[in-house]
Parts: C-alpha cells; sequence; structure tokens
C-alpha cells in the first residue's frame, strides 16, 4: 500500500482507496510515497533478467491531437524555459563497458518496477542531481490512477551490470495523465525522487521550446535490439502539432522496453559543453506506421512537476 497525495494550488488532501477521480484541471499535481517509509522492494539481478517489456502504447495520433485541440482550446502558449545539464563523472573513471561510460549516456538507466500481473522495464534518465525522468505509463495506471511497486533505477545499465540503483522517495504526474479518453498523452511523463545523487551528473531539459529545434535524437533500451541491455541511440526529424512531439526515426524494430527514454535536443558527447537537453521522451507509437514515435510537449507543467519533485513532493 501507499500513501498518495494530490496538490492543487496552495490546497493539498489526502485520498485514499484505489480509484481516482479525473481531476477538472489535469495539470494538479499528484504524487505518492511508500507507506511506512519502505522505499521499495530489494531487486536482484534474476529479477532484473526476468522483467518483461513494457509494451509501447499503439495510439492513432491523428485521434490524440483531436482530443487535446478540443481540450486545449484558448490556451496560450507560455515562455521557453531550460535547466543546465551537468556531468559530474570524472575523466577516465571507471564506468561499465560501453556506450554508457560516455557523456550524455552514462546518465541514463533502466526503470524497474511491478505492476500486478508481474515485473517490467522501461527506460529512465537523470533530469537533476536525484530526480529521474520517465514515462508516466511506467509508474502508474492511467484508468485507475493505481501506482505500481517496488520502482528502482539503474544508472549506467548495460549486460546485467551497472554504476548504481536508486530506491524510489516519492514519485509524480500531472492529474492529466489520469484518464481512459486520449487526453492524456500530452502528460505522459513523471518525475521520481530517488534516494541518492547521481554519479555522474544529468539532463538539462528544455520546455516551451518549439521553433528552436528540428531533430532529436533518441535514447533507451528497446527488447528489440540486444535484447535491451545496451542502450541505443537514433536520430531524426521532430515536429509538434497539439501537444504530442513527433519523431521519424526510421527504425521499425519494436520499440518495447524504451518507453521514458529520453529525446534530446543539442545532442553531443563532448563533456563539459553546453547541450543535451531532454526535449520529450518515447510515450507511444501507432502500429500503422514505421519508424515514426511520439512524445509529450513539455511545457510549464512539466516544470512545476520537476520543482515540485525536487522539493520532495512537498
Amino acid at each position: 500500500m501507499k500513501s498518495t497525495w494530490f496538490v492543487a494550488a496552495a490546497a493539498m488532501c489526502i485520498v485514499s482507496g484505489p480509484v481516482f477521480a479525473q481531476s477538472s484541471d489535469p495539470e494538479v499535481i499528484q504524487f505518492s510515497k511508500p507507506a511506512g517509509g519502505e522505499r521499495s522492494g530489494g531487486w536482484t539481478r534474476s529479477q532484473m533478467e526476468g522483467a518483461k517489456q513494457a509494451e509501447l502504447p499503439s495510439v492513432n495520433p491523428e485521434t490524440v491531437r483531436a482530443a487535446v485541440r478540443r481540450m486545449r482550446a484558448g490556451h496560450a502558449a507560455g515562455e521557453p524555459g531550460s535547466t543546465p545539464e551537468e556531468d559530474l563523472a570524472p575523466a577516465g573513471g571507471e564506468r561499465m563497458s560501453g556506450s554508457v561510460r560516455q557523456p550524455p549516456l552514462y546518465w541514463a538507466g533502466r526503470l524497474f518496477f511491478t505492476e500486478p500481473d508481474g515485473d517490467y522495464v522501461c527506460s529512465a534518465q537523470f533530469i537533476d542531481k536525484n530526480i529521474v525522468l520517465t514515462a508516466a505509463h511506467c509508474v502508474r495506471d492511467p484508468d485507475t490512477g493505481n501506482w505500481y511497486d517496488n520502482i528502482v533505477f539503474a544508472l549506467q545499465y548495460e549486460n546485467g551490470k551497472y554504476s548504481g540503483v536508486y530506491k524510489t522517495r516519492c514519485f509524480a504526474t500531472l492529474s492529466g495523465w489520469v484518464t481512459q479518453d486520449d487526453t492524456k498523452w500530452p502528460y505522459d511523463f513523471a518525475t521520481i525522487l530517488v534516494d541518492g545523487d547521481s554519479k555522474t551528473g544529468y539532463f538539462g531539459t528544455q520546455w516551451n521550446w518549439q521553433g528552436l529545434y528540428d531533430k532529436a535524437t533518441k535514447i533507451g533500451y528497446p527488447t528489440s535490439m540486444e535484447d535491451g541491455e545496451v542502450i541505443q541511440v537514433e536520430n531524426g526529424p521532430i515536429s509538434v502539432q497539439d501537444g504530442i512531439v513527433q519523431m521519424n526515426y526510421g527504425n521499425p524494430a519494436d520499440q518495447g522496453g524504451s518507453s521514458g527514454g529520453a529525446w534530446v535536443g543539442d545532442f553531443t558527447t563532448a563533456a563539459g559543453t553546453e547541450g543535451n537537453h531532454v526535449i520529450s521522451l518515447q510515450s507511444f507509437h501507432f502500429e500503422d506506421e514505421t519508424g515514426i514515435g511520439y512524445g509529450p510537449y513539455l511545457t510549464d507543467a512539466f516544470r512545476k512537476l520537476w520543482l515540485f519533485t525536487a522539493n520532495g513532493c512537498q
């Protein structure tokens, strides 16, 4: 069991029970902390190896855009904003083999969690010293509002190895995620406060960025490539329409397991330089299309969620 909290403006209340009513305001912050101070269960290596990929949802993007247009009619765009990336890893430091030795991929890893029917895995990454960003569908059921259990983040995951495992102190989404209609997809992101600081640093973020980027780099752990054991990097042009970002990365392989992986603007492997801003993340695809993915367009609501989580979910 977890205690679940809803925050709206200056008001805060505790809500109990497994069923959550949809808020009339989709940008209300909702969060959960493990009850009794128990942050998460332990994960053995065999459990990690047995975790199933979180299936990448298949949704018609046109139905999403139409739903968002109805919901956001007359909504004014916010001012652009960003946070800087930070590189903490010492030059030549011992890390895992392969690409997770290098910036910015050594800020990323795999997210493990438990749903009622078993253990699953998504992709995730640090966006602050102790804040991990992933997809909302990797932490919470949108139909019931129930939160998933035993969430841990394995930094620099590669072939069963990692530089550290971080347990959850609290995690949060926006209330717009909890609905059975297609208006939820612009809110398919979640922030997680973990129990330690990143060993390597973290990505910057960018919100209200439309017009600043026309391409991005997608990172994550799709299980169709190297069994999801090695992080993958793909590039492609992007566009924004009605709160949804589209990327044409061109790879027809199944992207299950890559949910929550960052879409990065100004991607660079050079340490100590400006760049590497998360501008969206892997959220859904449409099975009638090949090599195209969709993610939420980050706005001021994302910034508020990140700041709320960084403040200890209060």
